[in-house]
């Protein structure tokens, strides 16, 4: 095909690309505002050794995950219930929790998720108060020089996670043009051996048109 049969395609079946790709879009919208909306919260715990040597700072970060293997329970996640006093399972709460380390920054990230963010948020602090609790029992037993300590970071803050209608929209409507195209393709295919143009006529029939008959009045 020429450039000028694409060109006569896209004037004559651009609609269906458009109609398909703003229905896509917009069946993507309203899916996502019935979707029950999910929350993120996060906070930041700094882990700082008593000493900045070498052998030290090397030392905590590599505990960073060992320190999150002994926190990250579902007993300390029985815990969290107990202290906030939520009618939630301690498997549901270590779920929806997730603590990730930053060797980078001595830090550990804590992420949990729930259907209410300032719940989310509570959780998440609680969390991270069960961290430095852990750490202050430990730096009990040794020695001030070796001790190791965790700081809160800023107030938990939370986020709509799940449905994120932004992006639905966007890709419903990306999918869409997709589709319009496909069907645009198929129906062409379909009416392929129609010839409507001089041009297509001695294209198939590899001879020249020496004249036409005019349609009748």
């Amino acid at each position: 095909m020429e450039l000028q049969d694409y060109v006569r395609i896209a004037q004559r079946r651009w609609w269906i690309v458009v109609l398909v790709a703003l229905t896509a879009a917009a069946s993507a919208f309203v899916f996502s505002r019935l979707q029950t909306p999910v929350y993120k919260s996060s906070m930041k715990l700094t882990i700082q050794p008593a000493r900045t040597d070498f052998g030290q700072t090397q030392a905590a970060k590599q505990l960073l995950l060992s320190y999150i293997s002994i926190i990250r329970t579902e007993r300390n996640a029985a815990e969290v219930a107990k202290r906030l006093q939520l009618d939630y399972a301690p498997a549901y709460i270590f779920n929806q929790t997730r603590m990730a380390d930053d060797a980078a920054s001595y830090s550990v990230e804590i992420e949990v998720r729930d259907y209410d963010g300032e719940t989310a948020n509570r959780i998440a602090r609680e969390w991270a108060q069960l961290f430095v609790e852990f750490r202050n029992r430990d730096n009990a037993k040794q020695r001030r020089e070796d001790r190791v300590e965790a700081i809160l970071g800023d107030e938990p803050r939370y986020i709509q996670d799940y449905p994120r209608t932004g992006v639905n929209t966007a890709a419903g409507f990306l999918l869409g043009i997709v589709v319009g195209v496909l069907i645009v393709a198929l129906i062409e295919w379909r009416e392929s051996a129609l010839l409507r143009t001089p041009k297509e006529v001695e294209r198939a029939l590899a001879l020249p048109i020496i004249g036409n008959i005019p349609a009748q009045p």
